[in-house]
């Protein structure tokens, strides 16, 4: 029976086969969990993309579990070939505090792809601006943040060996970046600004995906404080295909690699990070890609004139037959018209 479910499972995402869509990182974007692809999704292509991760303990001596659920949304919009924009909303995280939570922060980011690209080796940059719209910041079980702005840029890169090695469908990507979480503070120097990294590979199997990645946020202006191992950092394990209705669905593992010798002394540097994770997302792709595309337009115009020759085809027919059907009604009238007379004679 389970060689049946798994046979049945593997079958069912393979047949389904879509090579336009793209996977939508869990804040927007294409890309894997947190890492980014280079390259953008299709222009005019619009993917929203619900995510949900989850982080459950049990605390010595009490009675029930500690748990931390998050959900978010995402909306990612092809702008251009080289171009996209996203925007991600918290609309309900764990607080610790509160039964039904709080909302989160919300961002806009914006990715390029450079000229400096090609089919195999793509090289981007990705902007992020945050709006502090959570109502209590640095949450336990998440990533630091502040109850400021904040902006964020990273560089992109990509390796794509599928034009080059058909049989060996794996695309590399590495990001790097800087995190400043205040934009009233000064740049680059403020203790609470970190650097941003991650690197990951994707291996696809027509429309299955799995990847792997590993990434973190480190504190770099006071190392004396805050050493290496304990900065925010996971490796991320995860599975993306394509389900029913054309739903894009993303299943993803997160284990923490931060460690601490004491977490007795807690403080904005040290909090206590979620040991592991499990996310789900959803996406689905909407395109109006033929109201942008020049050949869609001439394929477009062309059929508009098609159905108005075949309209003016109707027309001319129906107006024959009621030219035929006159004529025959003039001849029966003549028809009968002579009957009679030849009676009468």
């Amino acid at each position: 029976m389970k060689k049946f479910i798994l046979f049945f499972f593997f079958s069912f995402t393979l047949i389904f086969t879509n090579a336009g869509l793209c996977q939508i990182s869990y804040s927007g974007g294409k890309g894997l969990y947190k890492v980014l692809e280079a390259d953008p999704i299709r222009a005019a292509d619009i993917y929203f993309s619900t995510n949900m991760s989850s982080f459950m303990r049990e605390e010595p001596g009490a009675k029930v579990l500690t748990k931390y659920f998050n959900f978010n949304t995402n909306l990612t919009v092809g702008l251009a070939n080289y171009l996209e924009c996203f925007v991600n909303f918290v609309p309900h995280r764990d607080d610790q505090q509160n039964l039904y939570g709080t909302i989160g922060d919300t961002h806009f980011g914006l990715k390029y792809l450079t000229p400096l690209s090609s089919s195999v080796f793509k090289l981007g940059v990705a902007g992020t601006y945050k709006f502090p719209t959570a109502v209590i910041p640095n949450l336990p079980f998440e990533v630091f943040s502040t109850d400021k702005p904040a902006w964020a840029i990273k560089a992109l890169l990509s390796l794509d060996f599928l034009p080059v090695m058909p049989s060996m469908p794996l695309k590399f990507n590495l990001n790097f970046g800087y995190i400043d979480h205040n934009i009233y503070d000064e740049y680059f120097y403020s203790k609470i600004d970190q650097l941003l990294f991650g690197t990951g590979f994707k291996y696809s199997i027509r429309s299955l995906h799995l990847y792997t990645e590993y990434s973190g946020e480190v504190f770099f202006n006071n190392p004396t404080q805050v050493k290496f191992n304990q900065n925010s950092m996971r490796i991320t394990q995860g599975i993306r295909f394509l389900g029913p209705w054309n739903n894009i669905v993303n299943i993803a593992f997160n284990l923490s690699f931060t460690k601490y010798d004491s977490l007795k002394n807690l403080d904005i540097f040290h909090k206590e990070y979620a040991t592991w994770e499990l996310k789900i997302g959803i996406s689905h792709r909407f395109t109006v890609y033929k109201y942008f595309d020049k050949s869609a337009k001439l394929e477009k115009k062309r059929r508009e004139e098609e159905r108005r020759k075949l309209e003016a085809i109707k027309k001319k027919r129906q107006n024959v037959k009621k030219d035929l059907k006159k004529m025959k009604d003039e001849l029966d009238k003549k028809k009968k018209k002579n009957g009679s007379g030849k009676k009468s004679g």
